[in-house]
């Protein structure tokens, strides 16, 4: 009952917050259809931050590196590859980044001599490899955590802590003006941040770290190389699995109420996810708070073939 409450608050709280705040406008250099294809054009003319660009790109590279250390220790401690390749791998989803941002309207300014790659036609900066570079850092932490067997309730408030960091985090790169959202987007609730990108990108590295822990035992040696590959698709899945309700309403001229009901609908199908992959990959009913589960059999190790 308690969480059905805060639920409904939230609901309402968001309702309110986005109703009081002025949407986008259409015709305005955020929000303009293109006359061909029916849907937002970015903001080219959006300045490029040389200096910011710079600080991002070192932050985010110290905290990949972080992982990296982490997964190094790793090895020493346990000769295991998987926490350092589940580090590198981070660095990867910077490829499907690029159709993440397309569909779900959002431009990093660039710089003809200072971009790190082109897909799609859009050319992006240094500062979107380190960016996800640092997540890998983070999948090592649910990873280990995962291995410590907690109570499940650690599991949801890891993912809440996650979620809460990721708004402090973007809302920060956006007022340093490394990357901008445009078009329709639903859930714009603090500065400039949509909230439905926030279950996105936690669930999808939760998924990636998922995954490496329930096939710690056949990912062993040369095969944890396929953590380069599990991870971005993990992360990808995500997107195809919650994103769609966000993404038609980013790319349309939605009324105000439609939009946000797009964009919770999009959280919800990320709690569900959530959800979903404590059950069937990790073995935790997800709404028993305090369960501990026996240690859950790597995949292909000795206790699953028992």
């Amino acid at each position: 009952m308690i969480i059905a409450a805060v639920v409904v608050i939230a609901i309402i709280a968001a309702l309110i917050i986005t109703s009081i705040r002025q949407g986008p406008v259409l015709g305005s250099a955020d929000f303009t259809i293109d006359p061909e294809f029916g849907i937002p054009t970015p903001p080219h003319n959006t300045p490029y931050m040389s200096t910011n660009n710079i600080i991002a790109t070192v932050c985010m590279t110290a905290v990949g590196l972080i992982g990296v250390g982490l997964g190094i220790r790793e090895i020493r401690r346990t000769g295991s590859l998987l926490p350092l390749l589940l580090a590198l791998s981070g660095a990867v989803i910077c490829i499907p980044e690029v159709f993440y941002d397309v569909i779900g309207a959002v431009y990093f300014p660039w710089s003809e001599s200072n971009h790190a790659y082109t897909i799609l036609g859009r050319e992006m900066p240094w500062w979107i490899v380190a960016g996800w570079f640092g997540y890998g850092a983070f999948m090592i932490f649910i990873y280990k955590l995962l291995e410590s067997n907690p109570r499940t309730k650690m599991i949801w408030l890891m993912w809440a802590g996650a979620a809460a960091s990721s708004v402090v985090f973007e809302e920060i790169l956006l007022r340093m003006g490394v990357y901008h959202y445009y078009g329709n987007q639903p859930l714009v609730i603090i500065s400039q941040l949509p909230w439905w990108w926030i279950p996105c990108n936690s669930v999808g590295v939760f998924l990636a770290a998922a995954i490496a822990y329930r096939y710690r035992e056949q990912l062993r040696g040369w095969k944890s190389i396929s953590m380069l590959l599990i991870t971005p698709l993990s992360v990808t899945a995500v997107y195809g699995f919650i994103a769609m309700p966000s993404w038609i309403a980013v790319n349309g001229n939605y009324p105000w109420l439609p939009t946000q009901l797009l964009g919770m609908v999009t959280i919800a199908f990320g709690v569900a996810v959530f959800a979903f992959i404590l059950d069937t990959l990790l073995g935790r009913p997800p709404f028993r708070p305090n369960y501990i589960p026996p240690r859950v059999p790597a995949e292909g190790g000795v206790e699953a073939q028992r």
